[in-house]
């Protein structure tokens, strides 16, 4: 029989700090590295706003840019230590997360998939990114994302952070 994973969701009105009071927040769009780092880091949306503006340069109702990039070349965001996942792999100068897997007789390397991801790192605070997109990942809880991070479950992690 098949196994089915599932993952919860806790929308950003009930899992953000301040997220329903922001005035910030209700006029916002393309903001979810914003909500990423207020879930992660456990601080309010109106200050993760301000730092994301600040250190990665993002504009309002526009996505952030640069953010693999900076993230890893950080070792902390605003007091947390942060650490990317992955491994140096043949083909890359960069940490990757892989899924290794005997395919007729061969091992096959592939990037890891989100399924794959939340059963190997079902514990802990980490901070995904996926083409186009970010969100947070708290003990196999995706929190502060959307409703389709929970769902889409063979979209590729290109990067994972863990907080500390």
């Amino acid at each position: 029989m098949k196994e089915v994973t599932k993952v919860s969701i806790k929308f950003a009105n009930d899992a953000i700090i301040g997220y329903s009071d922001s005035k910030i927040a209700q006029s916002e769009a393309n903001d979810c590295f914003v909500r990423t780092i207020a879930a992660a880091l456990e601080i309010g949306y109106d200050d993760a706003h301000a730092y994301v503006a600040k250190e990665y340069g993002r504009k309002n109702r526009e996505g952030t840019l640069g953010v693999f990039v900076t993230l890893s070349k950080q070792k902390q965001i605003l007091g947390k230590e942060i650490e990317q996942m992955g491994e140096i792999v043949q083909y890359s100068t960069t940490k990757r997360l892989v899924t290794r897997y005997r395919c007729y007789g061969r091992i096959v390397e592939r990037e890891m998939t989100f399924k794959s991801f939340v059963k190997k790192y079902s514990e802990g605070t980490y901070v995904l990114l996926v083409k186009n997109h970010a969100f947070c990942l708290k003990d196999g809880v995706v929190v502060g994302g959307n409703y389709s991070d929970t769902t889409a479950l063979r979209k590729r992690v290109h990067a994972a952070f863990k907080v500390l």
